[in-house]
């Protein structure tokens, strides 16, 4: 009895075996599906396959909600097998710590069947905030202050509720969390003059939500890397007036031009010495004698009858 009780399963095994191999071959299972959200409203989607994908392959991913959907689908192509990823535009998310996001990926070929992945996300999660806004910076004699915004998000969430890295470009980083009531600002002391930049990112706190991914970095640059020595402006005014009085001085003993600014007042006396001293006041002669001589013949004279 012993005998036939296992003799079914041993016939069992043996012919099906070489089946349960084939199959297992001739599928693909879908690994290491990662999402992330950014810009508020795009889902981008990767995974991996434990095998490579022929060339005719086509995978379709699922994004799903409460009731809000959306598909997104790749075909795959020998440029593409490296490069496992589907964008979704413009999708009304929730963001909800209760109303988890659900991603499914599956796919088809024609010698292959594709083993379907799905998984649970909380937006929050895999929400990737944008980098800070408005990074500027305002500079002292002795200090460097450092101010932004806020990013742009979906909801309200007070200034406690995120949490910001700074770091120059020598390499050097805090963490910064603000209260409702300060400024988002933070101040330098302004003695290494080495540092050209300043870099911002911000990322959620558990105190509200899920953390979630860092922000890619806001980036502003120092204008002034050196400061100018107050004992500079004096020295360089007083070169410049120097280098003017000098050229001024060589241009007016070249060109005579203090004549021409300065004319001499004329004497009156001079322009008339011949008048007194060779002609004895004589003005008629002093000009050329007979110039002023009455002429001889008379005048005619017109007589007219007026009526």
């Amino acid at each position: 009895m012993f005998v036939i009780v296992w003799t079914f399963p041993l016939v069992w095994l043996m012919i099906y075996h070489p089946c349960l191999a084939q199959d297992s071959n001739r599928s693909i299972d879908i690994t290491n599906v990662n999402c992330i959200i950014y810009n508020i409203s795009t889902l981008n989607c990767t995974w991996d396959t434990n095998k490579e994908v022929p060339d005719d392959s086509q995978f379709i991913v699922h994004f799903k909600q409460d009731e809000r959907a959306a598909v997104c689908y790749l075909y795959i192509q020998k440029t593409q097998k490296e490069d496992l990823k589907c964008n979704f535009q413009q999708l009304e998310i929730e963001y909800s710590e209760m109303k988890k996001i659900n991603i499914s990926v599956n796919g088809s070929s024609k010698d292959y069947k594709m083993n379907t992945y799905s998984e649970l996300f909380d937006p929050f999660s895999i929400e990737k905030l944008n980098p800070p806004v408005n990074v500027r910076l305002s500079l002292s004699v002795n200090n460097i202050t450092l101010t932004w915004e806020q990013p742009p998000t979906k909801y309200n969430f007070p200034k406690h509720c995120f949490i910001y890295e700074i770091m120059d470009s020598n390499g050097a980083s805090s963490q910064k969390m603000f209260k409702g009531n300060e400024n988002i600002s933070v101040t330098f002391q302004r003695a290494d003059t080495s540092t050209t930049a300043f870099h911002v990112r911000v990322s959620g706190r558990l105190l509200c939500r899920n953390p979630g991914i860092w922000s890619d970095w806001s980036v502003v640059y120092l204008k002034e890397q050196h400061p100018i020595p107050q004992y500079v402006g004096p020295v360089v005014a007083s070169v410049v007036i120097t280098l003017i009085l000098m050229i001024s001085f060589f241009l007016c003993k070249r060109f005579q031009i203090e004549d021409i600014l300065f004319p001499p007042i004329p004497d009156p006396k001079k322009a008339f010495i011949g008048l007194f001293q060779s002609h004895n006041k004589d003005f008629k002669e002093w000009i050329g004698g007979d110039a002023f001589t009455e002429t001889a013949e008379p005048e005619e004279t017109v007589t007219m009858k007026v009526e």
